[in-house]
């Protein structure tokens, strides 16, 4: 086996080049029209405001590392049957822990119609696109998503804004869910002082089939025949995946003294079976009780870095993430 020295040095996230510029154009994507296509040259971002999702997240050279669910190609939010998710795949916001979905809206799934699916409106903007969520009839609050791609990198920075229009008064988050191609492993970390007695909690009936602990971090693959989902207390907000060569890496910033779901949960893991093979990264905000005219932020980062290798084991995996991670800080 050959030894793989300097990690840090095979690891390329500029590329070695400089882009001048974010271009920002509209198209119609998978038969959806008002779409917007976001490339530096380097990546590039679809956004589809009739949707309320981004869709694709890729090198311009590399394939997409977001899911996308053929079924839903084209159709709308208003194409589902009576108590059917629309799934579509891509990214977007839950608003509210889902223990709370029944007392609320009425029903356990599937998830609030103007944050899941609802049509955006969209503002062009000179590296981006602002969507704006329609005001939802359950929790009277709409959702702001700034969506800008640096002009010399890979990171995209999401912005979001929760603001408080309507009664009821009811406990809110900002629930970032980004369904992914099925990858190779995914890695989360591991807080030592977790209240967890893993350091991770099982928020499914059971484990994932490979569900592993190295140190400080947890790595996961999709199990293949049934759902699971996970979901750690770590004060190091940010979860990665590796897709051959590509690693996914999705950061945030964790709060002091905030109350978080799911026994205090900052970061989840949802892995779905074969027949829609995706995995979900989700990044929770603290919990809010806004009142009416507040608001609450939540901002997050993206990152894709390319490597000149395809990582042979989840040792190498490992050591990528850590080189990755600890050399840079998460977004102010």
């Amino acid at each position: 086996m050959v030894k793989r020295t300097a990690f840090i040095a095979i690891v390329v996230l500029f590329m070695g080049r400089l882009y001048a510029q974010v271009k920002v154009e509209q198209l119609n994507y998978r038969g959806w029209d008002e779409s917007y296509r976001i490339t530096n040259g380097l990546v590039e971002v679809i956004v589809v405001p009739k949707i309320g999702r981004i869709m694709s997240y890729r090198f311009v050279d590399g394939e997409n590392i977001l899911w996308e669910n053929e079924k839903w190609f084209g159709k709308l939010r208003r194409d589902a049957k009576p108590n059917e998710w629309a799934n579509f795949g891509g990214d977007k916001v839950w608003p509210a822990p889902q223990a709370q979905w029944n007392e609320v809206m009425g029903r356990s799934w599937p998830p609030d119609e103007a944050f899941d699916g609802g049509e955006c409106t969209a503002i062009e903007l000179q590296d981006g696109v602002e969507l704006v969520t329609p005001v939802s009839p359950h929790y009277g609050a709409w959702l702001v998503r700034e969506i800008r791609l640096s002009a010399d990198s890979s990171k995209l920075i999401i912005k979001q804004r929760l603001e408080k229009l309507r009664l009821p008064l009811v406990e809110m988050l900002i629930w970032s869910v980004t369904q992914i191609r099925s990858p190779d492993l995914v890695i989360m970390p591991l807080s030592r002082e977790s209240k967890f007695e893993k350091g991770y909690t099982v928020l499914s009936k059971a484990e994932p089939e490979y569900c592993k602990r190295e140190g400080d971090f947890l790595l996961l693959r999709r199990d293949p025949k049934k759902a699971t989902k996970v979901g750690a207390d770590s004060k190091e907000c940010w979860l990665a995946s590796f897709h051959g060569d590509v690693v996914f890496i999705q950061r945030a910033q964790y709060r002091e003294h905030e109350v978080y779901p799911d026994g205090g949960c900052t970061i989840e893991v949802y892995t779905n079976p074969d027949e829609l093979p995706y995995v979900e990264l989700e990044l929770m905000s603290p919990i809010f009780k806004l009142g009416l005219g507040e608001e609450a932020r939540f901002d997050i980062s993206w990152e894709l870095h390319k490597l000149k290798f395809v990582p042979q084991n989840d040792s190498e995996r490992l050591q990528v993430i850590k080189e990755l991670i600890y050399r840079s800080e998460p977004p102010n």
